[in-house]
């Protein structure tokens, strides 16, 4: 076969080919010509064009969270580099494979205004687990040897201890599209340097003493957003049995077991510290695992709480504090710990013949806010509103799809059902929070996810990545709920925003989203819905689709919508 003459170029795929990457997102550009060509031209690689890279580097990161396998990056030289910077960052603090591949031009054509060029060599290198530079032309074989160690030790950084996104910048010269005859008995130009890691799970001897340390004590887990995993749901199952332990889990933490308790907002929607510490709510150990909470009432809970000790669990790159009691940093995978811990403390709790009651109290507390919060949401069928809304929806779709959410209230307004839990596998991009990215999330999720994948976003979410639609991966298994009430609704619900004048003007922005015509426009099947009739019709018709991809807009009242979730939150107050 040909191949691209830019030995650096073969180098970079034979690595990615020795790592076991199978998907690579490309994007148009004359620069990056030869890396396209080193790609494109091995059957093993399953490449993928997105026009714009912001989008096509979100696209990977639906690929990547759903198959949990990195996913290669490539784009031509200059700016484009910079529009990967929103999803690595976003990568960088969930854990997740990126490699961003960029062309460059040759170093000493930086800063001489010749076109896009930029200063690109360490331009990620805050959001980036690894950043180096490789020559596209490697000649003798030092370069080459030297560029497989670096590759090696990018690698890595990527897949090994704490995961996340790395940078390869690769500076080509002119020409760019010469060709050289390739033996497909070739050697390989790389060496894979084999990596063994670190303990994958806690010793016998560390969890007997933690077991010991915790059996005696009133002890709170709290799960955050984490990727599904059987034996972990299994594992959390036989501690949440047991009588001294309590398990809260946000419905994007995606554990799956008897006992736990969700509907985050509304069990700590109660400003008092006294009042749990009287009801006995409050524990003496508090162990924590998974990313960024959504529930400010959790945090609020947790950070006002006088709690004796924390150990947080999960590979980190620095103390995580974020409920400010920290005593112990456990950095050992959850799927690592949780099984080992809960069989060590399952055995302690019989030998010791522990009595408690703590689990009982949160048991009944729970039982009391999850009754407040589903008699407020069905207890008025003629109001219409977002969160009526998502709740429906959450009750009505198979548990086998996939749910991807994006920020703001979409998110909120789902992990308040209680029904939440029943889903197959929650995900939001909870590393950075930001709006930027949930469509193009999504459309990389269903390219991957053999079964159906619906996104439940607001208006200004699905504006802000309008572009996604236009993708050539669009699967027809995913489905769009656009939550239009003509604005941002975080704005209106957040303390910060919802009572300053400048409000609708600068921050809820309603905006011009002729949804019905780009949905036309790009092939969706479009449905709406203004009542619960409407609603439930559009539910219906949305389940039973199964080869086109739809777009369903739900219209409500901004206004609405804020103080009815208000409200909702506050019924389970005391």
């Amino acid at each position: 076969m040909t191949d691209t003459d830019k030995t650096g170029c073969r180098l970079i795929s034979d690595c990615m080919e020795a790592y076991g990457i199978t998907h690579v997102v490309t994007s148009p550009g004359s620069r990056n010509a030869p890396l396209i060509m080193a790609f494109s031209r091995r059957s093993t690689f399953k490449v993928h064009s997105v026009v714009d890279e912001r989008s096509a580097a979100f696209i990977a990161l639906g690929i990547a969270e759903i198959t949990g396998d990195p996913v290669a990056l490539v784009c031509t030289s200059g700016t484009a580099v910079l529009n990967y910077a929103p999803a690595l960052a976003e990568a960088f603090y969930r854990h997740i494979p990126l490699i961003a591949i960029s062309a460059d031009r040759p170093i000493e054509w930086i800063d001489q205004n010749d076109s896009q060029t930029i200063r690109q060599s360490g331009a990620l290198s805050s959001i980036v687990r690894k950043s180096i530079s490789i020559s596209g032309e490697l000649s003798s074989g030092d370069e080459i040897w030297y560029a497989n160690r670096m590759l090696n030790d990018t690698m890595h950084a990527a897949l090994h201890g704490v995961r996340g996104p790395v940078h390869i910048n690769v500076p080509l010269s002119m020409p760019l599209t010469d060709e050289i005859h390739i033996d497909d008995k070739c050697v390989s130009l790389f060496h894979k340097i084999e990596w063994m890691g670190y303990g994958d799970r806690i010793s016998t001897t560390q969890v007997k003493e933690l077991a010991r340390q915790a059996v005696g004590k009133r002890v709170l887990v709290i799960c955050t957003v984490n990727e599904p995993d059987d034996k972990l749901s299994h594992a959390l199952g036989l501690l949440a049995s047991l009588p001294n332990v309590t398990i809260v889990a946000e419905g994007i933490a995606n554990v799956h077991a008897k006992g736990i308790h969700c509907l985050c907002d509304q069990l700590f929607a109660t400003a008092s510290e006294e009042y749990y510490d009287r009801l006995g709510l409050v524990p003496e150990l508090l162990i924590s695992f998974g990313g960024a909470a959504v529930s400010a009432n959790l945090k609020r809970f947790l950070r006002q709480a006088n709690i004796r000790e924390h150990w947080h669990i999960g590979e980190t790159d620095c103390a995580i504090d974020c409920f400010r009691h920290l005593s112990l940093r456990i950095e050992i995978n959850p799927k690592g710990f949780f099984p080992r811990f809960a069989s060590a403390m399952a055995h302690l709790v019989r030998v010791c013949e522990v009595r408690s009651n703590y689990a009982t109290i949160w048991s009944d507390y729970a039982t009391h806010i999850s009754e407040c919060s589903s008699n407020y949401l069905g207890g008025q069928t003629h109001v219409f509103n977002a969160p009526i809304a998502v709740d429906r929806i959450i009750r009505t779709i198979p548990p086998a799809w996939n749910l991807q959410l994006s920020n703001g209230m979409s998110v909120r307004y789902a992990l308040a059902c209680s029904e939440v839990s029943k889903m197959h596998r929650i995900d939001c991009n909870r590393g950075v929070s930001g709006i930027d990215g949930s469509v193009s999330t999504a459309v990389g999720a269903a390219t991957v996810f053999k079964g159906t994948t619906l996104l439940i976003t607001g208006d200004m979410s699905m504006q802000y990545d309008i572009g996604a639609l236009s993708s050539k991966m669009m699967s027809n298994r995913l489905k769009i709920v656009v939550l239009n009430n003509n604005g941002g609704g975080i704005f209106r619900f957040v303390r910060t925003t919802c009572e300053l004048p400048e409000r609708d003007r600068f921050f809820c922005c309603g905006n011009n989203l002729p949804l019905q015509e780009i949905a036309t426009a790009y092939g969706f099947i479009y449905l709406q819905a203004a009542n619960l009739q409407q609603l439930d019709e559009a539910l219906e018709k949305l389940v039973d689709i199964n080869d086109s991809s739809v777009i369903l807009e739900i219209f409500t009242d901004a206004e609405t919508d804020a103080e009815y979730f208000r409200k909702l939150i506050s019924s389970c107050q005391h």
